[in-house]
């Protein structure tokens, strides 16, 4: 980010001292140096100023950052996200946090329909250290919503998750479906089409060293 801002500040709270260090046009004004004590504090402060060099529009937009946010919020569980915009007179301020992870997520998404089940699906494992977390819900709309994330950062064209994700829901409704004797009682054959017809899902893997094809 350092390279892309006409200046930058750092400011990192770690092993009980403050650490900070600062950036013009990308290039380092001087080492990281240790300037106070931080007690029991920890994180990293980022001061920057977008270079218009770089960027055409240097502008942030508060309803961009706010989506962006929530969905982090949502994503890290118990993470408290606090945004506020002082450019202006009237001050905007919107704090995120969300305990139910998820399943919160996909009823935030289907916050304005009827849902058809009475809570969302949510199930999460974890192998070869990969994490894997999926929430559904089905509501009375006829159209599909799932969204894809990988290290927090969305697919919207999905990806290798989205296709495997429905293609384990599609073979476990029809199975269900096959070995209770619904589709032989109806006369109908499902399709994964049918499977996902008024779906809201939020599917997000956690990988150790990902390849993305389809981020942006």
């Amino acid at each position: 980010r350092h390279a892309l801002s006409v200046s930058l500040k750092l400011k990192i709270r770690r092993a009980g001292k403050i650490h900070e260090m600062s950036f013009t046009h990308g290039v380092a004004d001087g080492p990281l140096t240790i300037t106070g004590d931080a007690g029991s504090e920890t994180g990293t402060e980022v001061t920057f100023l977008p270079s218009e060099q770089t960027f055409s529009k240097t502008e942030f937009d508060f309803a961009t950052l706010e989506h962006r946010l929530r969905e982090l919020a949502f994503l890290n569980s118990g993470v408290r996200i606090v945004l506020t915009d002082k450019r202006h007179s009237d001050i905007r301020r919107d704090e995120m946090m969300y305990d139910g992870g998820l399943e919160a997520f996909v009823a935030y998404l289907d916050r304005a329909k009827k849902p058809l089940v009475h809570k969302p699906v949510s199930i999460r494992g974890e192998k070869d250290g990969i994490t894997v977390e999926v929430a559904m819900w089905w509501n009375d709309s006829y159209h599909e919503n799932v969204l894809c994330f990988t290290n927090n950062i969305p697919q919207r064209d999905g990806g290798t998750h989205m296709a495997g994700f429905r293609g384990a829901l599609t073979r476990q409704i029809t199975s269900y479906a096959d070995t209770s004797g619904i589709t032989k009682k109806e006369k109908v054959s499902l399709t994964g089409d049918d499977c996902r017809e008024g779906l809201t899902a939020v599917l997000s893997v956690k990988v150790p060293d990902p390849k993305f094809s389809s981020q942006t």
